[in-house]
């Protein structure tokens, strides 16, 4: 599975990119690159969105799934909470993209038959052996 994480939205062009963040997300895509859970979702695209509250009251970054070239392909965008992303240091973020990928995850999990359970595991063990 090709999953691509970009780097999380609005947050970005306003305080920069965290390099630990970036790494670790370029890591997982090539970690996941050889694994299947779907016969037919074979690339996710996912952007966190980390802005503040009245920002997102504003009606602007709002969540949403598409779902493209006949199922094979999934672009999620999905809001974290900015406060705690601001907060946190490196390995804080990093905990709150992984639970954003499972967040993430859910929405598509039903319409592309994905093994949620199964990516879970993985995403442990990469948190394992990292």
């Amino acid at each position: 599975m090709e999953l691509n994480i970009n780097s999380p939205a609005y947050f970005t062009n306003h305080y920069g990119v965290d390099d630990e963040v970036y790494r670790y997300c370029q890591n997982l895509h090539n970690y996941f690159k050889t694994k299947e859970y779907s016969e037919t979702l074979t690339i996710i695209g996912i952007t966190p969105i980390v802005a503040p509250k009245e920002v997102y009251n504003q009606g602007l970054w709002k969540e949403k799934v598409q779902i493209v070239s006949l199922g094979t392909c999934a672009m999620i965008d999905v809001r974290m909470d900015f406060e705690s992303y601001y907060n946190a240091d490196s390995d804080g973020k990093l905990q709150l993209i992984e639970e954003m990928l499972i967040k993430a995850i859910k929405k598509v999990k039903t319409r592309g038959k994905f093994d949620l359970e199964k990516f879970k595991e993985d995403l442990l063990n990469y948190k394992i052996i990292k």
